[in-house]
């Protein structure tokens, strides 16, 4: 299928368009907003070698999985990333899930997609049960309006899963700024800690994080634990990721690798997105944009 262009008028008479990929994963490879690029291109590179980079999603699993349960691919030639990532030291195949990876199946108008991908859908004569290990759905719809995207997963599996979305946004002046509430705790390297005292955060709960530092943290929000909203400020323009889980079964993770041309805010429907506790969920979020 060829890629899928959405295109509306902002409410400032701007243009914005947004392009996805549904042979590869969905991928959101462009949101543009006039003439700003919101997605990060130089992430391309990973896009291209790996599946990662630009607009991925995530699910059915997050991250890694550990090598003694990973599925047993008999021709692993018909995946060359797969090649490139053992090169790298990797084990996981498909990292953050077959979503990223697969085609998925769409209807579009101008500016909305319906998307689904299934456990019985084959890609190369192998069926995506067979490389993810286990059976699912996932659906995926977009809407492209006025502010901007809104988004909505929702993953049914056979065992533990999640959905969200892994986008790498561009920060135009190589920093910026994350504002968000957060709950007191928050999760580091798979560990559930306090906030850092050192961290700047309110009375409120108000966290302004500065991407002149790194970030590989998962959050959740507050006071209402089922839906977040985060304000990423990075000179040229704002983007606002709100989002509404039907379940306390969600966080989002803030990743910023030191100096990094990029940071990714990705809500996910699980608190511990390495250890999910659902077979079925979902998460709406909606990408509204604002000019600096």
């Amino acid at each position: 299928m060829d890629p899928i262009v959405l295109s509306t008028q902002g409410e400032n008479g701007e243009r914005l368009q947004a392009t996805f990929l549904p042979d590869k994963g969905m991928n959101l490879i462009s949101f543009r907003w006039g003439d700003i690029e919101i997605i990060d291109q130089s992430t391309s590179s990973i896009f291209e070698e790996r599946f990662a980079g630009l607009g991925a999603l995530i699910g059915p699993h997050f991250h890694r999985r550990r090598p003694d349960i990973l599925p047993k691919i008999n021709d692993e030639s018909l995946f060359p990333h797969i090649a490139r990532v053992k090169e790298k030291g990797g084990t996981d195949p498909f990292s953050h899930g077959i979503a990223r990876y697969a085609p998925w199946q769409a209807k579009t108008t101008e500016t909305t997609i319906k998307a689904l991908l299934t456990g019985k859908d084959l890609w190369n004569g192998i069926s995506l049960a067979t490389l993810e290990g286990q059976n699912f759905t996932m659906h995926f719809d977009v809407e492209l309006t006025s502010k901007g995207l809104a988004l909505s997963l929702d993953v049914v599996s056979e065992t533990d899963s999640l959905a969200g979305i892994h986008y790498y946004y561009s920060l135009p002046k190589g920093s910026g700024t994350v504002t968000s509430n957060v709950q007191p705790l928050y999760i580091e390297k798979g560990e559930k800690k306090a906030l850092p005292s050192t961290w700047n955060i309110d009375s409120q709960q108000r966290m302004v994080f500065n991407l002149d530092e790194e970030a590989d943290f998962t959050f959740f929000p507050f006071p209402n634990p089922r839906e977040g909203k985060i304000i990423l400020n990075t000179g040229d323009y704002e983007l606002q990721t709100t989002y509404l889980s039907n379940s306390q079964e969600n966080s989002w993770q803030l990743y910023h690798p030191k100096g990094a041309s990029f940071v990714c805010i990705e809500p996910i429907s699980s608190q511990d997105p390495r250890h999910p506790n659902l077979t079925a969920s979902s998460i709406k979020i909606k990408l509204s944009l604002k000019f600096l």
